[in-house]
């Protein structure tokens, strides 16, 4: 026997298109991103028919353990970075070197938490799908860049500027456990 249930997505894309993006899904947690991309090129040739038109802001963490077999949907995520529909996309592959390199690692380096920081000042969204485990540590991540990069090192307004992400349903985490 097995159990199933289904529920309703919580991934809902901010109605403004100019609302930056921020997606973290390794592994498979990547469909769902997938599926935000899809939406937000619709949406942006649908209402921009100048091919100038700046397109929105759209970020990607996508991690595997190696590049060469886990890689999934490649050749698609590097068609939508190079259209520009992917602003920027993240790479970690775990088993590529001798440390263990994951998203929220990624995440956590200067420059792209000083950008996080800079998108969420802005409105950006953040969401986050895989395992239970990842999310939690991407979760404390945010909090710890929010901490050092915003609140000077207060970590109770950096859990507490998570908590209020999560409550304006800017920051949407869908997982499982593995």
């Amino acid at each position: 026997s097995c159990r199933i249930f289904i529920r309703p997505s919580t991934f809902k894309l901010p109605a403004a298109l100019e609302t930056p993006v921020v997606m973290i899904g390794p592994g498979t947690g990547v469909a769902p991103m997938r599926a935000l991309l899809q939406e937000r090129e619709f949406r942006f040739k649908e209402t921009h028919s100048l091919v100038s038109a700046q397109q929105p802001t759209n970020i990607l963490y996508f991690g595997c353990q190696r590049q060469d077999c886990d890689y999934i949907y490649r050749e698609e995520l590097e068609s939508y970075q190079k259209e520009g529909t992917l602003t920027k996309l993240s790479l970690a592959f775990s088993r590529a070197q001798t440390s263990k390199v994951y998203v929220q690692h990624l995440l956590g380096e200067e420059k792209n938490a000083v950008e996080l920081v800079r998108m969420l000042d802005v409105g950006a969204h953040i969401y986050v799908c895989g395992a239970t485990a990842m999310g939690n540590d991407v979760l404390q991540c945010v909090s710890n860049i929010l901490t050092q990069h915003k609140f000077g090192g207060d970590v109770d307004r950096g859990s507490e500027e998570v908590k209020a992400l999560q409550k304006a349903g800017r920051y949407i985490q869908e997982l499982w456990s593995t």
